[in-house]
């Protein structure tokens, strides 16, 4: 695998594409009031019992949200209910694990992380967690002695997927800079007024290469001469030498490199597979649920050949797209029935090995009774669709709105029971759209004319949405 970063920065935004194979898979943005990562001393405004919750201000427009789960590290007991935790006016240090949007304000958990290239620190812990893609037993206990040898107390250390080729004096010298740092966020916390800033974390261009900068970069490409030179200093700094050139092009990055195009895609409710099969995404509050259907792919062989096939590119093609999309929490997948277990069993290791290859943690269930895909994937950020879409104001977010003629019959009993008016005249204001389809049918207006004793004016309103009308007397 190969892997290009191409990242774009404009004075009002920062947008990051990961591609591996030449295939984008991955995107991440931030604006000016980006603050996922920054730590705060906050104050606590409102405790709230019933919803196991507290709401902090952190300096932001709107208080931000924590939930019980995330207040770990303050309570002295797990589970210890939130109102024995905190209290009104408490000021406490958390972290935005959720960027603000929309209406909510920022989600914050008190259980810190203080990411770096080979290892997250987590203050006030003192486990030590090992990435389940190292899986040579003997390097696994090999760094989990060095962290025990070398850690202090009260921190927990996370060691990344970067350390399974890392020399110990590289992973030391990262542990000894993340300590430094959260030294810097204890003074500062204890030498400030709540609410405010103490720790600010880094861009997401930074966060994107101290995630994904390994041996399989090809390039990096960047429309910014000022932001190449940041990189190129920053790299310098950590002491990983660039890997590869990294490259300045001008213009619209995602335009030209096919970015944009797949963006577009990716928002839509179906995807198509080269073979002719398709993709069908669906989403809930609880959950989201993906149908793989075989459209126009027919096979060559036998019917079980032809669905082994199809499943098996559709569960490559569903790992990227969950990536892509940032889909998150219970996924529900529908891949097309197969007889053979083995065939089912190559299909499901098929989706584990390109999830292997995400940043985000995921979980394959197995199958449920009706032969179902069951799986759940960390959500930690917004998905693409609300970065890009809003709620239809004609539908309110069910992808249906009612048809003409559903619309005319609810136009015509308004007017067929307003007879008690004293005017001799109804005016009826209505979209030109359905305002043809209803003075088409003279048959039933000369009936609504009857019924109610009173003149029908209909009157074009360009202004007005399809779904919306203005009846008064005239």
């Amino acid at each position: 695998m190969v892997r290009d970063i191409i990242a774009e920065q404009y004075p009002w935004e920062t947008r990051v594409a990961i591609l591996e194979d030449d295939r984008l898979v991955e995107v991440f943005w931030s604006d000016q009031q980006e603050s996922v990562g920054n730590i705060y001393k906050g104050r606590v405004k409102d405790v709230i019992p019933g919803l196991s919750c507290a709401f902090v201000d952190v300096g932001m427009a709107k208080n931000a949200y924590l939930h019980a789960a995330d207040i770990t590290r303050m309570a002295s007991i797990r589970g210890t209910s939130i109102e024995s935790t905190l209290k009104s006016g408490q000021e406490v240090m958390v972290q935005v694990k959720k960027e603000a949007f929309a209406e909510k304000g920022a989600r914050v958990t008190g259980d810190l992380t203080i990411p770096g290239h080979f290892l997250v620190l987590l203050p006030y812990q003192n486990d030590i967690s090992i990435s389940r893609k190292i899986t040579a037993d003997d390097r696994r206990q090999h760094l989990r002695r060095l962290m025990e040898k070398n850690k202090p107390e009260r921190v927990g250390i996370i060691l990344r997927t970067a350390c399974q080729e890392a020399e110990d004096n590289e992973i030391l010298a990262e542990l000894r800079r993340l300590l430094e740092v959260w030294t810097g966020i204890k003074s500062r916390y204890d030498s400030s007024r709540a609410p405010v800033l103490v720790y600010e974390d880094l861009g997401v261009l930074e966060r994107s290469l101290r995630d994904y900068w390994d041996k399989d970069i090809r390039r990096l490409i960047i429309n910014s001469q000022k932001l190449k030179q940041q990189i190129e200093h920053l790299l310098e700094q950590d002491g990983r030498a660039p890997l590869v050139h990294i490259q300045y092009s001008e213009g619209d990055l995602f335009e030209k490199y096919g970015v944009e195009r797949e963006l577009r895609k990716a928002l839509r409710r179906k995807v198509w597979l080269k073979s002719g099969g398709y993709l069908v995404f669906d989403s809930t509050e609880a959950m989201t649920v993906i149908d793989v259907n075989s459209g126009k792919f027919t096979g060559k062989k036998d019917f079980e050949d032809t669905v082994h096939r199809l499943n098996l590119e559709a569960a490559v093609e569903i790992a990227r797209q969950l990536r892509l999309r940032s889909i998150g929490g219970i996924i529900l997948i529908d891949f097309i029935d197969m007889k053979c277990e083995l065939s089912r069993e190559e299909v499901i290791s098929t989706l584990r090995g390109e999830l292997h290859k995400d940043k985000a943690h995921s979980c394959i269930l197995g199958m449920t009774g009706l032969g179902l895909v069951e799986m759940t994937r960390k959500k930690s950020r917004y998905g693409l669709d609300q970065i890009y879409n809003e709620e239809c104001p004609y539908c309110q977010g069910r992808g249906h709105i009612i048809n003409i003629m559903a619309l005319a019959g609810l136009v015509r009993r308004k007017l067929a029971n307003l007879g008690y008016l004293e005017s001799d005249q109804i005016v009826c204001e209505l979209h030109p759209h359905l305002l043809d389809f209803i003075i088409n049918d003279q048959e039933n207006l000369a009936y609504l004319e009857a019924t109610t004793g009173k003149k029908i004016r209909l009157v074009a309103a360009e202004k007005l949405r399809l779904n919306d009308y203005n009846i008064y007397p005239g």
